[in-house]
């Protein structure tokens, strides 16, 4: 998969099958989309492109009373996920910009999907929306395909116990403890990105030796505070492990929040993770978190929940 930042360093083809969204999560809707152009490239020969947006469009046109939009994915976990999935010929990361963000959907079709693209077919959600105003729907597409020769397919809800899959939903589940729901919908386990820090090596002295891992995307959102069965995949192994999210009030209680994970299967020779980028993928919370009265207790307590994390993962199905 080749990814593009520019319109202007897209190469010339003579034809291609496109498909057009933020996927902000990689939900199973998305999934859909990605295939259906997948599938349609493959039947007609042609390469398949992914169409997104950086930074997320809600990013800029929120207002400023409003609360920024907290992210599922940023644009490296979006193109990491997508490869992971079904990886397409071309991902055209667009820059999002003021300018852009005015323009017309019919400059949008007639200068990205016709003019450089060259599309032959187009994959969109029954509910995708675009250009100024958001005046461009499927339907608006669909007759403009009609207009200029090429195919527009409208690939309809996904559904998940009888709601369609959303990456407003995933999240509205995230931040009320429903995880379980959000993995369900997006087909995979709630990832960040970030990279190894030093951190006070409070773990370590207490035998729960972390890694404390900084977020990369801006705006993302971090689940609740709180213990959590989690899995660290680096470049060189993957290790189960158990995440604690919050700020540590049995020893402080400040507004810093820490995402540190104690990991189960280090390989030796690898232990040294610091500087490291990383990949958290979130399985299940196990509790909230809590003010100890003291160490001993907390101690106690962690004992508890990595018996708790090592009784699931023996039974553990990927979602």
């Amino acid at each position: 998969m080749e990814i593009i930042h520019s319109l202007k360093a897209f190469p010339a083809l003579d034809g291609c099958v496109a498909t057009i969204g933020s996927f902000d999560g990689i939900h199973r809707g998305h999934q859909a989309l990605i295939k259906r152009c997948i599938s349609e490239s493959q039947e007609r020969g042609l390469p398949s492109v992914v169409i997104t947006f950086h930074p997320h469009p809600q990013q800029l046109l929120r207002d400023s009373e409003s609360r920024p939009i907290r992210l599922l994915t940023g644009i490296e976990e979006r193109a990491h996920l997508i490869e992971r999935y079904d990886p397409v010929d071309y991902l055209l990361v667009l820059d999002f910009n003021r300018g852009f963000s005015h323009m017309s959907a019919d400059d949008f079709a007639e200068k990205v999907l016709e003019d450089v693209l060259h599309v032959h077919h187009v994959v969109v959600g029954y509910d995708h929306r675009f250009g100024h105003n958001r005046e461009g729907d499927a339907d608006w597409l669909c007759k403009r395909g009609d207009l200029k020769a090429y195919k527009v397919s409208v690939v309809g809800p996904i559904n998940n116990e009888n709601l369609p899959v959303s990456s407003t939903l995933i999240r509205d589940h995230i931040q009320s403890d429903r995880l379980d729901l959000a993995n369900a919908m997006l087909g995979h386990a709630y990832t960040l990105f970030g990279t190894v820090v030093h951190g006070d090596e409070r773990g370590k002295s207490l035998n729960f030796p972390t890694a404390n891992i900084d977020p990369h995307a801006e705006n993302k959102l971090i689940p609740n505070k709180g213990v959590y069965l989690g899995r660290v995949k680096t470049n060189a192994f993957s290790s189960f492990g158990m995440c604690n999210i919050g700020v540590r009030p049995t020893f402080k209680d400040d507004k810093e929040i820490t995402i540190e994970v104690n990991l189960f299967n280090i390989p030796e020779g690898k232990e040294n993770l610091y500087d490291q980028e990383v990949i958290l993928e979130f399985l299940q919370k196990l509790r909230d978190e809590k003010k100890f009265s003291s160490v001993d207790d907390l101690i106690i307590q962690l004992e508890n929940d990595k018996k708790t994390c090592l009784a699931i993962i023996e039974n553990y199905r990927d979602v």
